[in-house]
């Protein structure tokens, strides 16, 4: 028995569940927020990489590893006064580096014009610092720090006199030169 298409009972099923909400429907509140705080922490990330270390003049950082060698026995206090008469020496001029054995050292820094009024309590204390830690020798490092002083105010003393403030140069600097042979000359035909 087969029932015609149009004697098929209608039959009602019923409501539906409930369909939930999306994810971004729900949490979008806190995505907005996730988002600002990581914008945020880059450009909190950007501004504190730009600053870059404090830059520590020289003299001070030579005052602060004297500090530190006044109150160490002496050896080692004669080794971080040295040392950081070595960095202070390498930090005003490039050319007096650190590795430079200490005659070489005098040797560079009877050229430049800056360590000249500090030659002689420079080259006491470094020899007298090699001559101790190398020799043997006995020296205080109470002198060795007072002389290491004394070298350092004589040499910013040179800095202060040699410092001239940058002038503008009378003529105006050349454009470069082409790179280069210069272009044969041509003919005009016409």
């Amino acid at each position: 028995m087969a029932l015609a298409a149009e004697e098929i009972p209608f039959v009602l099923q019923g409501p539906r569940p409930p369909v939930p909400p999306a994810f971004w429907e729900s949490y979008w509140g806190l995505a907005v927020f996730g988002a600002a705080l990581a914008v945020a922490a880059v450009l909190l990330a950007r501004r504190f990489r730009r600053r870059g270390p404090a830059v520590v003049a020289p003299f001070a950082a030579l005052e602060t590893g004297l500090r530190l060698a006044e109150g160490q026995p002496a050896p080692a206090a004669i080794a971080q006064a040295t040392r950081a008469l070595r960095a202070y020496l390498a930090a005003v001029d490039a050319r007096a580096a650190a590795s430079l054995s200490t005659e070489e050292l005098l040797a560079v820094l009877a050229g430049l014009p800056v360590f000249l009024p500090a030659r002689q309590p420079l080259a006491a204390a470094l020899r007298g610092a090699d001559a101790a830690k190398f020799a043997g020798g006995s020296l205080e490092p109470a002198l060795l720090v007072a002389g290491i002083r004394e070298a350092a105010r004589r040499v910013e003393d040179a800095r202060r006199t040699f410092a001239r403030p940058p002038t503008a140069p009378l003529l105006p600097p050349r454009p470069p030169a082409p790179a280069g042979p210069p272009p044969l000359p041509r003919r005009d035909l016409a």
